[in-house]
């Protein structure tokens, strides 16, 4: 439930300059204070919005029928300290995002624990086009035995998947973690996430965004790709040693 701020707050909430993709100048539609759940959720990749004695604005911009959220954050009420827009960066193509724009995911050890990506959806596009192959040049093509061995137990793998763009919480990094044995370094495994989604500025509220990667087999037939796959992985290395791999020795 939305809750609406006083005039004052929003008469210096219109007063920003908003601008849309192509720089175009915006008209100001509607303020209110942003959401609990969601300044949680931004707040992980914009600290500031959770700044103490900072209060954070949600704002609705409009032009030639299209909507774009932005959030403001401002020193106590707007009215008394000048409220300022929070703007982040693609990490892949550099453009400008407000925080409402940016790609929220889920990893499957706590579905209902969003974390916010400063990624935008046609990057997102492209990466969901790259990572399959990505994926099964790990395993083609190890960097190491540890490695080899832990993909090989994680199983296959048809979820975006990113460790700089989606990285993965503190509390599961050592699942998703190998040290090669011969450099001492360490590398880091595809961790999946399970869900995405995104806000819509014109309906308010969340819309899913797919997963799949291209080129992944549909879960339908996933096992069968997956034993077909190892086959061929036995073929090149040896069956005795794929199946050492994945017993964990």
């Amino acid at each position: 439930m939305s809750v609406e701020v006083g005039e004052a707050v929003a008469g210096a909430l219109a007063a920003l300059p908003y601008k849309d993709a192509d720089d175009e100048d915006m008209a100001f539609s509607s303020c209110r204070f942003l959401e609990p759940a969601r300044l949680q959720i931004m707040a992980g990749a914009f600290p500031e919005l959770a700044a103490a004695g900072r209060q954070a604005y949600a704002v609705v911009a409009t032009r030639n029928g299209q909507s774009r959220e932005f959030v403001a954050v401002a020193k106590g009420e707007a009215a008394a300290g000048a409220p300022e827009l929070v703007m982040g960066n693609c990490q892949i193509t550099y453009e400008d995002l407000t925080p409402a724009e940016c790609i929220e995911y889920a990893f499957g050890e706590s579905p209902g624990e969003w974390h916010l990506a400063q990624l935008c959806q046609d990057a997102l596009e492209t990466y969901r086009g790259m990572k399959f192959d990505a994926w099964k040049g790990m395993l083609v093509s190890p960097t190491c035995e540890a490695q080899f061995r832990r993909m090989l137990q994680i199983g296959m793998i048809s979820q975006l998947y990113d460790h700089q763009v989606f990285p993965t919480p503190d509390s599961l990094k050592s699942k998703y973690q190998v040290t090669d044995e011969r450099t001492g370094k360490l590398i880091e495994l595809p961790h999946p996430v399970k869900a995405l989604r995104v806000w819509d500025a014109a309906t308010q509220g969340y819309k899913a965004v797919e997963t799949q990667l291209i080129g992944a087999p549909p879960e339908a037939s996933a096992a069968g790709w997956w034993k077909d796959f190892l086959q061929e992985l036995s073929s090149k290395h040896g069956a005795e040693y794929i199946e050492g791999l994945l017993a964990g020795k």
